[in-house]
Parts: C-alpha cells; sequence; structure tokens
C-alpha cells in the first residue's frame, strides 16, 4: 500500500513536469512516445519536488493535460514499475516506509540468466539467484558520523533547548544549505561530523546560548539522495544504475545480477577516480560472513567482475557438490572441506578421481585420501568422491512368520538355530520346511532347506554365511484360505472366514439371521469331495455330498442347528417358504378415479378388476387409447412414446416387417398391446389378461389429434373429424414421389398397428381413430416414371400384344 502511495506521488510529479513543457495545448504531449529515459528523469526531478499531492494534481491539470493523458501516463508507470531492472533507463522505484530513499531493491523483477539443465552450479550464485537475500541497504540505520554529504541530500537541523526549531534543508546543485537568518553555507563533499563543526560555527552567531550549553543542536540525513554507478565486466546485466547513496558494493552485485558464469566471485574491483580501491571477495562473506570490504559506494564508482581465473568442480558424495573458484596458495583439502563443507557420510574415503583435461586430450588420476593437502590444482579439474558399495559384510535376513524379522549381523548369530531362537517363532510357522537363498562362490543364487523342527530340537544345525536370507512360512502361506458360503434366505448372504469348530447356528449368525421368507424345512448343505482314504480309479460323477436339514422352527431348531459341525468351504443354501409371498404392485395412470399403485390381491388378477378397484374411469377417459407396460419400471409413459416414435420413423426408411407391425406385444418396448374397450366389456375373456408385478395401465383423456408422419410433404398433428386415412394424407399435402403407399400403416393410442393392404391397382388404407399417427415410408432409391416414360412402356406392351395376336390367327389358318 505504500509503494503505491508513492507511485502516486511520482505520477503526479511527472504530470506536472510534462504539463510545464507544453507551450499551449496539452494535446501536444505525445505518452506513447515518451522513452522509459525520459520518464526515468522526471522521476529524478520528482523527488526533489517539495508540493503536495493535491497541488501537484491541481498544477498538472491547469496546464491542460486531459484525462486519457494522464491514464496513458498511469499505465506507463506501473509497467516501468513492475519491468524495471534498476538500471539507468529502468531504475527501481521508492519504497514504502523510508523517507531517506528515493530508490529501493524491492519490487524489483530479476531476469538472471538461468542456468542449462545438467550445467553444474557455481558456489556463491544463489545469492543473487534467491528471493530472500537481496542485499538490501539498511535505510533505517542512524546517520553515519563518516558519510559524505553530496547535492540532493536532505539534512535535518534540529535545535533544541532554549531555542525551539527544526529545519530540512536539501544541499543545491552548488552543494550548499541555506540556514535562515543566517545564509547559505557548502557542505557538499563534507562528512555529517565535519559538517556539524561547520554548521555549529555559523549557528553561534544568532544562537550564542549554543556555546553556554542552553541550546543544542542535531544534524542528521532526511532524504538521501540518488547516485550513479556503473557495473562492467563479467556481469548479467552490465549498465550504469541509479542507488541510494547508502547503497554498498554488495548491493551493486545484487542488482545487476551478479557474476555471469565465467565471471569471477572472489574477485570484483571497486574502481573509483581511475584507481582500484579494493578487491572484494565474495568467499569472504560466504565462509566468515566478512563484509569488511563491501565499501559504500560513491557517485561515478565503477564495479569491475573480472573473469575467474582458477575453477574446479566437486562431484559425487560431498555435502555441497559444485564449481569452486580456487585461489593461489589453497589446497583440494582447503576446498572440500572449507567451501564443500566435507564429506557425506557415505562417502568412500579412501581415494579421489580426478579428470583433468590435458593439452590435446582428458587423463584420470587417482589421488589417495591422505595426499589432498598436497594436489596441485589446475583449473577445469573434476573431482569426484565415489560413495561406499551399498552391501554389507556381515547381514543374514530372516523373514515369515516371526516375532522379530529382519536383518541381524552374522558376528553375533553365525548359526541357524541361534538366529531362529533370537527372531522367535510365531504359533502358526510352518514346522516342516523352512529354506535359505544364498548367494555361491559366483553370485548365483541357491536354495538350502530345512526342517525347523530338527534344528530347534538340536538334530541338525546350519553354519550362516553372508547374505543369507532365511524365510519361514505360515501355516496359511501353503494352504488355501478356509471358508464357508452361505445363499438364499439370510439377511446377509455371502463369504465368511471359517474357523475351527464352527457350527451351522454360528454361520446365521454372522450372516444375521434368517428372513422372514426363509424355510426351515429345507436347508442344504453342499460339501467338497475330500480323499478319505478310500481307493477310487477313475473320474467320479459326483461333484459334491449335499445334505438336507429340516427344521420346526421351534425352540428346538437352536439345538439343532447347533449340533451340524460345518467344514472348510462348506456351501449353505437356505431355501424359501412356497407359501411365503411379498407384496407386489401394478400401477393406474390417468384417468380413473383413484390413480396410483395397487397391491395384486390374487395370483390371478385380471385388467378389469384393476381399472374396477381404482373407482372405474372418468367421464373423458379414453379407454381405446390406453396402454400397459409390462417389466419396465423406468420408462414413463412419456419417454415410451418417444422412444416408439423414434424407431418407426428410422424403421420408414427400410422395408417394414409384417409380422411386427401385426404383433400386440412388442418384447423390446417392454408393451402390450391391449383392447380396454373390450376388456371391460367382456370381464375374463382373453381381451382381458392377468396383471404382473410392475404392470402399468396409462389411459389418456379423450384425444381430439391424428399425426401424419414420413413420405408426407408436410408432416403435422390435424385435429380428429373423419376415420378415412386419404382425407389425413390430403391435409398434409399428399404423397411425396418417392413415398410408398402400400407399406403405409397407423398406430393408435393402444399400440395396434393396422397396414394397407392392396390387391392389383386396388388399396385398403387403414381406418383412423382419435389419437392415432399415420406413417407413411420413404421407398430408397426408387423414382416414379414420368409421363413419356408410362407412354413409352404402354406403346411397347401395345406392340408386343399386336404381335402376339397375329402370330396366333396366323397359326390357326
Amino acid at each position: 500500500m505504500r509503494l503505491v502511495i508513492h507511485l502516486n506521488r511520482i505520477f503526479l510529479v511527472i504530470l506536472v513536469f510534462l504539463a510545464g513543457t507544453v507551450v499551449s495545448q496539452a494535446q501536444s504531449v505525445n505518452i506513447d512516445q515518451l522513452s522509459d529515459q525520459q520518464l526515468q528523469q522526471y522521476m529524478s526531478q520528482a523527488q526533489l519536488s517539495g508540493l503536495s499531492d493535491a497541488e501537484l494534481e491541481a498544477k498538472a491539470r491547469q496546464r491542460g493535460l486531459s484525462d486519457d493523458q494522464i491514464a496513458k501516463l498511469k499505465q506507463r508507470m506501473q509497467g516501468l514499475s513492475t519491468g524495471s531492472q534498476g538500471k539507468m533507463a529502468g531504475g527501481n522505484l521508492a519504497d514504502t516506509n523510508n523517507t531517506r530513499n528515493p530508490l529501493s531493491f524491492k519490487n524489483t523483477k530479476r531476469n538472471i540468466e538461468p542456468a542449462k539443465r545438467n550445467e553444474p552450479k557455481v558456489y556463491g550464485a544463489d545469492l543473487f539467484s534467491g528471493e530472500n537475500l537481496t542485499f538490501e541497504p539498511n535505510l533505517q540505520l542512524p546517520t553515519p558520523r563518516n558519510y559524505l554529504i553530496g547535492t540532493g541530500d536532505q539534512l535535518v537541523l534540529d535545535l533544541f533547548g532554549y531555542s525551539e526549531t527544526n529545519f530540512k534543508l536539501k544541499v543545491s546543485p552548488e552543494g550548499q544549505i541555506r540556514i535562515p537568518n543566517i545564509g547559505p553555507v557548502k557542505v557538499a563533499g563534507l562528512s555529517i561530523e565535519d559538517a556539524e563543526k561547520k554548521i555549529k560555527g555559523q549557528l553561534i552567531k544568532i544562537y550564542p546560548q549554543i556555546v553556554t550549553g542552553k541550546t543544542s543542536f542535531q544534524l542528521s540525513l532526511g532524504q538521501i539522495r540518488s547516485i550513479r554507478v556503473t557495473l562492467i565486466g563479467e556481469v548479467q546485466r552490465p549498465g550504469t544504475y541509479t542507488l541510494p547513496s547508502l547503497a554498498t558494493l554488495a548491493n551493486a552485485l545484487y542488482v545487476s545480477g551478479g557474476p555471469t558464469i565465467n565471471g569471477a566471485f572472489r574477485a570484483i574491483d571497486l574502481v573509483r577516480n581511475g584507481k582500484t580501491l579494493v578487491r572484494f571477495d565474495l568467499y569472504d562473506f560466504l565462509q566468515k560472513g566478512d563484509l569488511t570490504k563491501n565499501l559504500l559506494l560513491q557517485d561515478d564508482d565503477i564495479v569491475k567482475i573480472n573473469a575467474y581465473q582458477k575453477r574446479i568442480q566437486l562431484k559425487g558424495a560431498v555435502k555441497r557438490p559444485m564449481l569452486y573458484e580456487v585461489k593461489e596458495g589453497e589446497s583440494l583439502e582447503d576446498v572440500l572441506f572449507k567451501f564443500a563443507g566435507g564429506l557425506t557420510d557415505s562417502a568412500y574415503r579412501e581415494q579421489i578421481k580426478l579428470v583433468r583435461v590435458g593439452k590435446s586430450e582428458k587423463e584420470i588420476i587417482d589421488i589417495p585420501f591422505d595426499s589432498i593437502a598436497h594436489v596441485a590444482m589446475q583449473t577445469g579439474d573434476v573431482y569426484t568422491v565415489d560413495g561406499i558399495l551399498d552391501r554389507f559384510t556381515n547381514r543374514v535376513t530372516i523373514t515369515g512368520a516371526l516375532l522379530h524379522p529382519g536383518e541381524y549381523s552374522l558376528n553375533s548369530f553365525p548359526t541357524l538355530h541361534a538366529l531362529l531362537d533370537k527372531a522367535g517363532l510365531k504359533e502358526e510357522a510352518y514346522m516342516k520346511r523352512a529354506v535359505i537363498r544364498r548367494l555361491q562362490s559366483d553370485y548365483t543364487p541357491s536354495m538350502l532347506n530345512f526342517n525347523i523342527t530338527d534344528v530347534i530340537n538340536g538334530k541338525a544345525d546350519i553354519r550362516l554365511q553372508r547374505e543369507d536370507i532365511v524365510t519361514i512360512y505360515s501355516l496359511f502361506d501353503v494352504r488355501e484360505a478356509y471358508n464357508v458360503s452361505i445363499n438364499g434366505e439370510v439377511n446377509k448372504p455371502g463369504t465368511y472366514e471359517f474357523s475351527d469348530s464352527m457350527r451351522l447356528q454360528d454361520l446365521v449368525l454372522v450372516a444375521g439371521g434368517f428372513t422372514n421368507g426363509a424355510s426351515g424345512k429345507k436347508i442344504e448343505i453342499a460339501r467338497r469331495l475330500a480323499n478319505t482314504g478310500r481307493s477310487i480309479e477313475g473320474d467320479t460323477s459326483v461333484y459334491a455330498i449335499v445334505q438336507e436339514i429340516a427344521l420346526n422352527r421351534s425352540i428346538e431348531s437352536e439345538q439343532q442347528l447347533q449340533q451340524v459341525l460345518l467344514e472348510p468351504y462348506d456351501v449353505v443354501s437356505v431355501r424359501k417358504n412356497p407359501a411365503y409371498k411379498e407384496q407386489v404392485k401394478a400401477t393406474v395412470e390417468g384417468e380413473v378415479l383413484y390413480p396410483g399403485e395397487f397391491v395384486i390381491e390374487k395370483k390371478q388378477e385380471r385388467l378389469s378388476e384393476l381399472v374396477q378397484r381404482a373407482g372405474g374411469l372418468k367421464e373423458g377417459a379414453y379407454p381405446a387409447g390406453a396402454i400397459l407396460i409390462r417389466n419396465k419400471e423406468s420408462i414413463t409413459k412419456t419417454r415410451f412414446i418417444e422412444q416408439e416414435r423414434k424407431s418407426l420413423i428410422a424403421a420408414s426408411d427400410s422395408v417394414i416387417n409384417k409380422d411386427s407391425l401385426l404383433s400386440n406385444v412388442n418384447l423390446n418396448s417392454g408393451t402390450v398391446g391391449i383392447d380396454l374397450n373390450k376388456a371391460l366389456a367382456q370381464p375374463g375373456s382373453s381381451y382381458d389378461i392377468y396383471l404382473e408385478e410392475g404392470d402399468i395401465l396409462s389411459i389418456p383423456k379423450k384425444l381430439q389429434t391424428v399425426k401424419t408422419f414420413g413420405g408426407i410433404y408436410l408432416p403435422k398433428q390435424i385435429v380428429y373429424n373423419t376415420t378415412r386415412f386419404k382425407e389425413y394424407i390430403n391435409q398434409s399435402g399428399g404423397f411425396v414421389p418417392n413415398s410408398n403407399r402400400n407399406r403405409s400403416f397407423v398406430i393408435y393410442a393402444n399400440g395396434h398397428i393396422h397396414r394397407t393392404h392392396h390387391f392389383l391397382f386396388l388399396k385398403s388404407y387403414p381406418k383412423v381413430e382419435p389419437g392415432s399417427e399415420v406413417y407413411v415410408p420413404v421407398s430408397k432409391g426408387n423414382r416414379k416414371l414420368s409421363a413419356q416414360e408410362l407412354a413409352a412402356i404402354g406403346s411397347t406392351i401395345a406392340g408386343l400384344a399386336s404381335a402376339l395376336i397375329t402370330i396366333i390367327y396366323v397359326s390357326k389358318l
């Protein structure tokens, strides 16, 4: 929030300076043509403004800047602040809660040159790529006594005691400050301490109490100036940077991105007035936290990053495998233990492998570890510390049915008996056989087996070897899992784990007990065939042994169930009582007095009885259009009609099977073609069919329309007014040329289908009733003959007939 307020203030100041450059009209200012460098110059002038925000905005509008120009400039300022890299052309903008600092390191977008995927890291490079370490100058510290005052600094002169006053004095381009009632005093180039002495000599003239001590004064820094520093050499982003006057050498390195991949981290020169003032070594900071050579920068300082002279690489089992810069007099031991942090715990400490670049090719050198202090390192050397082998000299492993499985020392337990005694056998351990997996001298695997009982009793023992793996099997591992199953009339049928001495009563309880429909007189237990000791030659036709149990469903039945002992893999089937019936339902929808679900009372309840129980038909009911949906619980009447319509329209493009059209029962749709009028008029007849579970009887209202589909010009819905088929075809525009009139049909509201009958040139179309749907199939690939074609065919037939008559007449002569 504070950064936004500061940016807004700079933005207003720039508005004033831009407006001040316009002679007549503000429209001559083209915001888009202003360079970033020009905006930076306006920002520098903005720091020297002492106007308030309201005064700045008022002056900008007085000088003619429009709202569009202000909006464009604000957008440019936001982009410049987020994309700034700290350079002269894109310097860092003001920070936030620090009144001293016109420029800051915060919120700086840093585009550091990314390292390649497989390229090793350079030790120290993380300082310039991390977000948590910024080397931002501390601007909250007390005024340094050795700080050199320059143009642009603001000095705060505070008098207290007998006289109370406060002055904020800006150092002018001439290096002077103007003290009220005293005049100009030159302070540029002086330290704070020296400037304080000089100002004291001037203040005594009008504040004599300073001499007696009744009045005291204090000189401190307010807003500090900005300085320009140039970074050259092997730097990520060389150029001239605008920095706070309290910035140090490390601050400049950070804002420029630090050294490149070829840059030296230990030879960074600060050049002032043409002379090298200090050489900064980043390793002093990384190793000892020493920043004594991290000097304050001054205006026009030059920071030069030299190229590295000697660099080596450490790889393998070291704590920080990286590239390290080496100075003369430093040894491999120094690099390994001071810079790299030493070896890892799994490092091989006998030798180090060196790959060195020769004059024409590479070479490998093995260096004994005790001589690393005397190795003459060369640039480009790659030192690799190997890790120890991932194997044990004295390990044996025991797994399986044990109390304490795991890895053990061969020295402590050299024999199998000692190892088994230590690991402890579980109760379910298989005692007759266990195995040892062993590596032979050529490292091929072998297997030894033994009897555990013999080893424990001291009859046999085996001396173990390195990397032996002992496996103790469980009884459950060497046999099929025991289970029993129960199905039928129990609450939770399924397969359950078998337990020794398990009874039938136990299994029934585990399965949640019998259901209400269970028959105690019919319980079957199917048992696997097992080898009973009898010799059976060849195959047998017997699959299982089935035992039937009949219960009296009394108190004694519990005792009877308790007496039946189960065996593994038994399958228990509890049959349903044939006299037990669950309620089954049928549904009546539509035009009856009491629509809804009805429980079917008896096995042979008929359609007419269901209508009677529903209170009979309403006055507006249309029984001729009633349909019965069977075994399709998820299909409502609306969905059924829509599915039927789609299937019939699709079928209209192909030859329609006569039998399927005339069938009263459509097995695919689950509907039954009924004639409810005849069923109600003739109860008990073949029309009055029996009901089944889930039946849905739908009785519509009196229907008054007829629908036409297929090979007609205008399929539509027509008001019913006649039974004549052709009348509805005519109202739909007539037949199209490729319509198949001979196969036209009508689907009535109750699902019945009547087709067109024809004999020679005579056609008998079906009658149409209310709610009917008229379908005219369309023939594929058949084209109606034109009048010329019919005339040609007729003349040909007439010619053939004339010739035939002539032949007959001649033959009679």
